[in-house]
């Protein structure tokens, strides 16, 4: 074991050899990014933490006096704070020029960039520390900044051989707004290391997109706390789309190394690597994180949980991190070459290999399930008759592209299975280098359910993008003649005007943007009406939920133009459409729900339980619920719901834990019979599409579910507006027991009314951590279904 410095100086961030591809250091947005204003924050209440308005002006002063350093805004947060990225290199030592060389190559020829690997020798390699992903993990921050103090000015030979070798990337605090505000979440209420494969959020961007660019060798996500301090690897189940062999290959002894420093440094300290010391219960399967989705870059990526929340968990983290640091510096070549060749099996579809069983833990119960059979292709559709609409496709499409996912367009029109399918239509070879990405996003996943002993750290267990956000998909297996060319965006929603001059028009409900539509046209004061249920025109047939609007030609190629809608000329005004009205709608909810129903175009307001206690549910239209049960009110609340509902006041409860079920049944608005599932799974539901409520929707469908609900008995005057497909529902994640749970063919969506009062309750979770996409559509008709 080397010498460590003892002493710290001031802070760093640089962007060195790797600033021929990394952006320069003027901020984009206007101004000097070191010029902050100060605003009220909450620092750690267990030692003197560094807030968020100093961290600028330190990076500013380094980058001045030290040639070692260069900081950039990354990007902003969802509160609009600024994002450092920070990268640190010597800039008397050479290598930089070599590795861009090897990492232009490493994508688009992986066996030459292992090659030129072997011959050039002399190269840094770039390691990227991500820190503070949630705002009251603290310590995290400021072991970054210590580390940048340390490698900004300091001389030793310890210091010399990182930076000989490695080109330290810092992004210094991924949550400006948890740190500001004392949150875990973001400002939008978001968890963002649950967000990275959805990344709904803009620091989930941020970071994807540098991972992407920059293909890191080792990703260090800081966080704290848990004691003893955890350093992964993880514990199984391990997600097949890994290349896990040659990801453990490093990753263990690395994280060895860890341990071995932070017992060095901190004698009082233990590790934990749950590889090593768990059977089950931190687990790598679900790719939302952080080190997880790096190693679908080609990262040995760990999670390390500081043991402490005061300066002993910046000390621990500091420590670690120098180990890993070492540890790459002396084995940055075998690592690099290993990584290469995670995108030389993809690009060649070589099959994977196991664990040797000198790395596979004794406890390991689970090893058959980390070899992935990878299929040849999928096949995305660009619009109907394949898809509801081209919106989803061309999301899903855009989506793969942005994570650096190759994805080519048919150069004419092909047959598979039986099925013709245009030119245009996109497919994803899986013979790419991210082959494992790629798979992990479009992959249905496994049904894992009724495996003995399995648990999960937390869901979800399944996240297959194609179902959850509404973009039919075709597996290809084994050989296919289909002629492609790559694409670098997808094809552009077009829409159609189709009739010309009319009465009034009319748009379905099959996409977020027709919901979007609706929502600015009311907004505007335009008139719009909405069919509950179907009707024909001109011997053309359309599905409930229709959205109608007068005959004014000029409006109805806007809709088009602005908002790619598939808009229809009718004959006549249908019967029975109901005049639409902005509704004002209450939520108490998770922040996703919230999210949703901006995604969507609502206004709404967030309400507390002392809201409702105090009555102020009078005044609103909606009242949509994910989590308040009804023993959280007090006599006086549940009273003003009473009168409220009485009065014509309309309920959305959605099943997440059941708890807005029981709500409904308990104030006598629902007539049903509610059964509870553990677990979480993507299913195949069977919607009714001249149902109100699952309009826009096909009769074959998915949604997601977790801990959620199905209806074992719906009473007389309840209609039933989807359900749980009649057999083998489960698609795909961790139902325990749900063959044998008499769940099939059982009601998942339903709604109910009396006299002006409307209810509709979605038993399963449309709203997850924003990732079901398509389902928000749902919420949304559940909205409009009480205009009725």
């Amino acid at each position: 074991m080397s010498s460590r410095p003892s002493t710290v100086v001031t802070i760093i961030v640089c962007c060195c050899a790797l600033a021929a591809t990394l952006p320069g250091a003027v901020w984009a947005g206007g101004g000097n990014w070191w010029d902050v204003e100060p605003e009220e924050e909450n620092p750690s209440p267990y030692y003197d933490s560094i807030l968020y308005s100093e961290i600028a002006p330190r990076l500013r002063e380094i980058e001045l006096t030290s040639n070692r350093v260069s900081v950039e805004v990354l990007g902003q947060s969802a509160g609009g704070r600024n994002l450092f990225l920070v990268t640190i290199a010597d800039p008397q030592g050479g290598g930089l020029g070599k590795y861009n060389a090897i990492r232009n190559k490493m994508l688009k020829d992986p066996a030459k960039a292992q090659q030129m690997a072997d011959k050039f020798g002399d190269f840094k390699v770039p390691v990227l520390i991500n820190a503070g992903i949630h705002g009251t993990e603290y310590p995290a921050v400021d072991a970054a900044i210590r580390l940048l103090e340390t490698l900004a000015y300091a001389e030793s030979e310890d210091i010399q051989a990182i930076l000989d070798n490695v080109v330290l990337l810092i992004n210094v605090v991924h949550n400006a707004d948890g740190r500001v505000l004392g949150t875990r979440r973001n400002a939008n209420g978001f968890d963002i290391d649950h967000d990275f494969i959805t990344q709904s959020q803009p620091e989930t961007r941020a970071v994807a997109e540098l991972m992407r660019d920059q293909t890191p060798l080792v990703v260090l996500d800081l966080h704290a706390t848990v004691n003893p301090c955890l350093i992964e690897p993880a514990t199984p189940p391990h997600n097949p789309n890994y290349e896990y062999d040659l990801y453990i290959k490093w990753a263990y002894p690395e994280a060895l190394a860890m341990e071995a420093e932070l017992v060095a440094q901190t004698p009082e300290t233990q590790a934990l690597i749950p590889y090593r010391d768990w059977a089950l219960g931190w687990d790598d399967w679900a790719p939302i994180y952080t080190a997880m989705y790096a190693m679908y870059h080609g990262a040995y990526a760990h999670t390390i949980e500081a043991p402490y929340r005061d300066e002993r968990g910046v000390d621990g983290l500091y420590a670690a991190v120098w180990g890993a640091l070492e540890y790459v510096a002396q084995n940055r070549l075998g690592m690099l070459h290993d990584q290469i060749e995670i995108f030389r099996r993809g690009s060649l579809d070589l099959p994977q290999q196991a664990i040797p069983p000198s790395l596979l833990p004794v406890h390991d119960q689970y090893p058959d399930l980390m070899i992935q059979d990878f299929p040849t292709a999928y096949i995305v559709p660009n619009g109907p008759p394949f898809q509801p609409s081209e919106h989803q496709p061309a999301r899903l499409v855009d989506h793969l592209l942005d994570n650096g996912v190759e994805v080519e367009k048919a150069k004419q029109p092909f047959s598979y299975d039986g099925v013709d399918y245009p030119k245009g239509t996109y497919v994803v070879w899986l013979d790419q280098p991210r082959r494992g990405l790629a798979n992990t996003l479009l992959d249905d996943g496994l049904d894992l359910s009724d495996i003995p002993g399995l648990t999960y750290f937390s869901a979800p267990s399944a996240w297959g993008l194609p179902r959850l956000w509404g973009a039919h998909h075709v597996v290809v297996d084994g050989a296919s003649a289909i002629s492609t060319k790559p694409v670098n965006t997808a094809t552009s929603p077009t829409g159609s005007l189709q009739g010309g001059a009319a009465v009034a028009y009319a748009y379905l409900p099959t996409s977020l943007a027709a919901i979007q539509a609706t929502n600015d046209l009311l907004a505007d004061g335009v008139t719009v009406y909405r069919k509950p249920d179907s009707f024909s025109d001109s011997g053309r047939d359309f599905g409930a939920g229709a959205f109608i609007i007068p005959g004014d030609a000029v409006l109805a190629t806007e809709l088009v133009e602005d908002y790619a809608l598939d808009i229809i000329a009718l004959g006549a005004m249908p019967a029975d459409a109901v005049l639409m009205e902005i509704q004002t709608i209450a939520v108490y909810g998770a922040p996703e729900v919230a999210h949703c129903l901006e995604v969507l175009g609502f206004d709404y307001d967030t309400v507390t339980r002392d809201d409702l206690d105090n009555g102020d549910i009078v005044g609103y239209d909606v009242f949509l619920n994910q989590n308040l049960e009804w023993d959280d009110l007090t006599p006086e609340g549940r009273s003003s719901f009473t009168a409220w509902f009485a009065g014509g006041g309309d309920y959305v409860g959605l099943g997440h834990q059941g708890r807005a079920v029981d709500f409904a049944i308990h104030f006598g608005i629902a007539d049903v019979t509610s059964t509870d599932m553990d677990g979480n799974a993507i299913v195949h539901i069977d919607y009714d599409p001249d149902d109100t409520v699952a309009a826009g929707y096909a009769d074959n469908g998915s949604a997601f579910m977790n801990n959620s609900v199905w209806f074992s008995a719906v009473g007389a005057g309840t209609e039933v507006s989807a359900s749980l497909a009649s057999s083998d529902f489960v698609i795909s994640g961790y139902w325990p027991g749900w063959s044998t749970s008499g769940a099939e063919g059982m009601p998942i969506v339903v709604h109910a009314s009396s006299g002006d009062q409307d209810t509709v309750l979605i038993g399963f979770d449309p709203t997850f951590r924003g990732m079901p996409e398509d389902s928000f559509r749902m919420v949304a008709n559940a909205i409009h279904s009480g205009l009725n």
